[in-house]
């Protein structure tokens, strides 16, 4: 317990009885809130500046949530925060989403860090694989809303909450305790990012995440939300959608998508995505590859899915894999290993989903069966 110099209040002006009536799993009380938003300021009041760290490669959830920890850590304690990312930013919405919220991200290999810094993790954790967490340094702060992960336990502060459909959700809930006001571009941000995330409330969304999403909606800008959502995309997209289609099949409810070269990494979660559209379709199987990585991306459109412990006994030692019910990542670090090896290790990892997904003893059938006559219509 913080001594009570180092609270903050608890009183929320905007608390009104239907937000505290309950529903089903209702939001954490504010007073929880704010007694865990003093404890971070505690636990960051011996760094000199802080570093917020997301996940390579990242999505609006990503981007969203680190730009509103980096305004919550300046606010409540004072100190300059510099905002980096490992990867690249390559989907047209992320670029998008980066230039309208007006935040400066530095990429980490630019970034020196002091060891009077603290970093703080959003997104990601210590040991999932998908983060430039330099070597040796261990994060002061770590947010996330995927499941624990063991290396995440000697965090000084940690906040894991595998309930909520959005970082982006646990960051407006601090703001909110903080009592402070996001301005129009981050309220946006922040908004985008939980709708992205949970595909606009519809999947894994707690109450937490509708609860966030109200609070924000009025104080974002709608134009702006509309050219992130509608962002113009260069050609090589609709190239690897033209060749996704003609590579994929499927057996029974499992669509297996083998993408082959990337343009940019987050493609092949962006593809699985719009496979998981396919009418009849509850599962998307898409691996495609990047530098010297095979990414694989699965979706699932059923709420017992348990993505994440799919693609973990998938992938087991072979790479890093990690996500929620109904959506999951993995990487495999192809570094030496040769084309067809790697074409090999591509059939090996989907003939294993098809046997998690005990749809390993049906056909191979292709997604586009027929093919339109020229001129024609189908």
């Amino acid at each position: 317990m913080l001594p009570p110099e180092e609270r903050l209040t608890t009183a929320d002006p905007e608390d009104s009885p239907d937000e505290q009536a309950g529903p089903k799993n209702p939001p954490r009380p504010r007073a929880e809130v704010t007694e865990r938003l003093s404890e971070m300021r505690w636990v960051l009041g011996e760094a000199a500046r802080a570093l917020v760290l997301t996940h390579d490669n990242p999505d609006p959830d990503a981007i969203a949530s680190a730009a509103g920890l980096g305004f919550l850590i300046e606010r409540i304690s004072g100190i300059p925060v510099t905002v980096a990312f490992g990867g690249i930013i390559g989907r047209a919405e992320n670029r998008s989403l980066m230039e309208e919220l007006d935040v400066p991200f530095d990429r980490i290999e630019s970034v020196e860090i002091a060891p009077d810094t603290a970093i703080a993790l959003v997104d990601t954790q210590p040991g999932a694989g998908n983060n430039s967490l330099p070597p040796g340094r261990t994060a002061t702060v770590v947010l996330d809303h995927h499941p624990a992960r063991p290396e995440s336990d000697a965090t000084p502060f940690l906040d894991i909450r595998p309930e909520y459909g959005a970082s982006a959700s646990m960051i407006v809930e601090y703001i909110r305790a903080a009592r402070l006001e996001p301005d129009r571009k981050l309220a946006t941000a922040l908004f985008y990012g939980i709708q992205s995330e949970t595909m606009d409330l519809g999947r894994e969304a707690s109450e937490e995440d509708v609860a966030a999403s109200i609070f924000l909606y009025p104080r974002t800008d709608p134009a702006a939300i509309s050219r992130i959502r509608h962002a113009r995309v260069p050609r090589g997209v609709y190239r690897s959608i033209h060749e996704g289609l003609e590579r994929a099949w499927s057996r029974g409810d499992v669509v297996f998508v083998p993408l082959g070269t990337l343009e940019y990494p987050d493609l092949v979660a962006q593809l699985a995505d719009l496979f998981l559209k396919v009418h009849g379709v509850d599962w998307v199987i898409a691996a495609g590859l990047y530098q010297e990585s095979l990414l694989i991306s699965v979706r699932a459109h059923r709420p017992d899915a348990h993505a994440g412990d799919l693609v973990q006994g998938v992938v087991g030692d072979r790479g890093s894999a990690g996500g929620h019910g109904e959506m999951a990542g993995a990487r495999i670090d192809l570094d030496g290993t040769s084309d067809a090896d790697a074409d090999r290790l591509i059939a090996d990892v989907f003939d294993q989903f098809a046997i998690a997904l005990n749809v390993g003893g049906l056909p191979p059938e292709s997604l586009i069966s027929v093919s339109p006559e020229p001129g024609g219509a189908q």
